[in-house]
């Protein structure tokens, strides 16, 4: 008699649980309302766990839909999050509408060490002199006009590189005092230049390897561990997920007798064994197991 087809029991299937680890669903991306998805080393402290991020990297959700990362009490846009390359563009958003008919807010300089940020390189600096009486300054400094002082809209705000040979005329006539600013390009102008803002480099622990394998990245607080952590859908790991097969925490639930065969020889699966599912919109994949059809040989 030829070989007939495996004879699965129908009657008893096998029961999957899959039982996800709650540190890996509440570290899930969100976001402000932008479209950007805020995921570690920053967590957003209304949507997110304090553990989802890296400590001193905590945001929050602006009015105008933009996450806020707050710098020497200085409250700064997120414009941009480059996860790529562990960077991101932030501006200030008092300089958020300079031109000629607005004021411009007062600004404290920013100083800001590396143990978290650091300014990236090959950026400009500019001098904002406050308080500038714009009719006694040339016209090559009017035109470097950035608004009017907040405060007082007779006089004027005025930007200049910090390599101008200007700067000593500005301080002469500018007495509201002067600050600098950092700025990511300053090609199409000062007003421009500082509505884009600068960048930012974060130190942080990459978090490539977890993210490959399937986990999502977060820090555990804990001041006897207090280390970054890879949280999987079944629990968290030091640096990644375990395997592409330990990644989803499996039960598998079966009867004394799983299937019957009616034919002598081995038996074998087919070949579409493993499917792969989307864990989320955005980079977190894990991979689950589908039962296989078995055939008889």
């Amino acid at each position: 008699m030829n070989p007939k087809p495996l004879l699965l029991l129908l009657s008893v299937l096998p029961t999957i649980t899959l039982s996800l680890d709650p540190r890996f669903e509440a570290c899930e991306p969100k976001t402000c309302g932008n479209g950007q998805n805020i995921s570690y080393p920053f967590y957003i402290q209304e949507k997110q766990k304090s553990y989802c991020g890296n400590p001193g990297f905590e945001i929050k959700c602006g009015p105008n839909g933009f996450p806020i990362l707050n710098l020497i009490n200085t409250d700064y846009t997120i414009q941009k999050i480059f996860y790529n390359n562990h960077s991101l563009r932030v501006s200030n958003p008092a300089f958020s509408q300079p031109n000629a008919s607005s004021c411009v807010a007062p600004a404290q300089n920013l100083t800001i060490g590396k143990y978290r940020f650091r300014f990236a390189p090959n950026q400009r600096d500019l001098f904002l002199f406050y308080g500038c009486d714009l009719a006694a300054l040339p016209k090559r400094l009017q035109e470097r006009r950035v608004g009017c002082s907040a405060g007082n809209e007779t006089t004027s705000v005025v930007g200049l590189d910090r390599e101008s040979q200007d700067l000593g005329l500005a301080r002469g006539n500018c007495t509201g005092g002067a600050v600098t600013a950092t700025v990511e390009d300053a090609r199409g102008g000062v007003g421009e230049a500082l509505r884009k803002g600068f960048l930012l480099i974060w130190n942080a622990t990459n978090c490539t390897e977890c993210n490959l394998s399937g986990g999502r990245c977060g820090f555990d607080p804990d001041p006897l561990t207090y280390a970054f952590r890879c949280y999987c859908p079944d629990r968290p790991h030091v640096v990644k997920c375990d395997s592409v097969f330990g990644i989803v925490s499996l039960r598998l639930k079966f009867n004394s007798t799983m299937f019957k065969c009616n034919c002598t020889s081995h038996v074998r699966p087919q070949k579409d064994f493993y499917r792969t599912y989307t864990a989320s919109r955005d980079f977190d994949r894990y991979y689950g197991w589908t039962l296989p059809s078995l055939m008889c040989l």
